[in-house]
């Protein structure tokens, strides 16, 4: 971005988006291109930022690029600074989401003095919230660039920063302040993203479908059930779409009934995952509405010529990121069965678990 200031107006410029996407970076970048420029410049950051231990004197980006920097607890010491020093031409705050509310009102100060202010920071809390006071800087600024990052689990670019605490993902209502690194947070995208709640009851879906019609969809079902027999509450859900007019509104009910009385619930489909439950709206749309808390369970007839018919399945399901738990293979035609080895082969491709029954 090209950017020059005119001798009587000020500019806002925003970097936002999730940990590690850059956001420091391309902070760093424009504050060295205005020092290249002979623009005096001041940079500031929020005491409370530890990150990087022993450094107190710069902005550190995630690559460790680093620009010196002034340490302000808030920003009364950034209006005192810049009493002192009038003439500072461009004015660099990172993690702006550490400083409150009063920063909104010292940038917008600083650009009617005809100052350009560059500030990065998070745009969203741990919760997928909207970080304050990120979003009034955002609507009041003249220019915003939202970064992205990877995502740590399938790649895709990043939405939001996930909060890792002793491994598990982090309560809804752990506190919002926590500084912290790779070691604390990590960068994922929407369908990866979690939030824990402690008073709501964490249950696991199941979807079972099968590579054809009649392969053994219902004795995998049952191996689940004597598998979990007095573990796990489970409920049992069949879905015909083929035979039955589907409701879907009563099969949404059904669903949201279930996880909030039982551990485990297992869905059995009668028909392809592409068949419509209604109109354009097929059975990977559902799934694809409950991919956060459900995995599928594939499963195949143990017969020669079946594992193209597996890679299909799951390459659906992946290219729609949803999670496979395992290929169960039936052993119901032993004499013409798929070879071992192949199945073992195609497994280890896939990365996914396999097993016969």
């Amino acid at each position: 971005m090209n950017l020059y200031l005119s001798n009587n107006s000020g500019i806002l410029e925003v970097v936002t988006g999730s940990m590690f996407s850059g956001k420091s970076e391309e902070l760093i970048r424009r504050l060295r291109r205005a020092k290249y420029a002979k623009q005096k410049t001041a940079v500031f950051k929020p005491a409370i930022d530890k990150r990087y231990e022993g450094d107190d004197v710069n902005i550190v980006s995630h690559s460790q690029n680093k620009i010196e920097a002034i340490l302000a607890k808030d920003v009364s010491v950034m209006e005192e600074y810049l009493e002192n020093n009038p003439d500072i031409q461009v004015i660099g705050i990172d993690e702006a989401q550490f400083f409150g509310e009063d920063v909104v009102a010292f940038c917008e100060k600083c650009v009617k003095l005809g100052k350009r202010v560059v500030v990065a920071g998070l745009d969203m809390n741990f919760r997928g919230e909207p970080y304050e006071p990120m979003p009034r800087l955002m609507a009041t600024a003249d220019y915003v660039d939202k970064f992205h990052a990877i995502c740590t689990v399938c790649g895709n670019p990043a939405y939001v920063t996930q909060r890792i605490i002793n491994g598990e993902p982090a309560y809804y209502d752990d506190p919002v302040l926590f500084v912290g690194t790779t070691e604390s947070y990590e960068a994922r995208c929407r369908r990866h993203h979690i939030v824990k709640y402690r008073d709501k009851k964490e249950t696991k879906i199941y979807f079972v479908v099968g590579t054809d019609i009649n392969v053994g969809k219902e004795h995998a079902e049952n191996e689940y059930i004597f598998e979990n027999k007095n573990k796990q509450s489970m409920k049992i859900l069949k879905i015909n779409n083929v035979e039955d007019v589907l409701d879907l509104a009563q099969l949404r009910r059904d669903i949201k009934e279930a996880t909030q009385n039982h551990d485990v619930i297992v869905i059995r489909v009668i028909g392809g995952i592409l068949y419509p439950l209604k109109e354009e709206y097929n059975l990977l749309n559902l799934m694809i509405e409950y991919r956060k808390e459900s995995e599928v369970i594939v499963v195949a007839e143990n017969r020669e010529g079946i594992l193209n018919h597996v890679y299909l399945t799951i390459d659906v399901l992946h290219r729609n990121n949803i999670n496979v738990k395992e290929v169960i293979y039936i052993n119901k035609n032993i004499e013409n069965a798929e070879e071992a080895a192949n199945i073992s082969r195609v497994s280890q491709r896939l990365k996914i678990p396999f097993r016969y029954l």
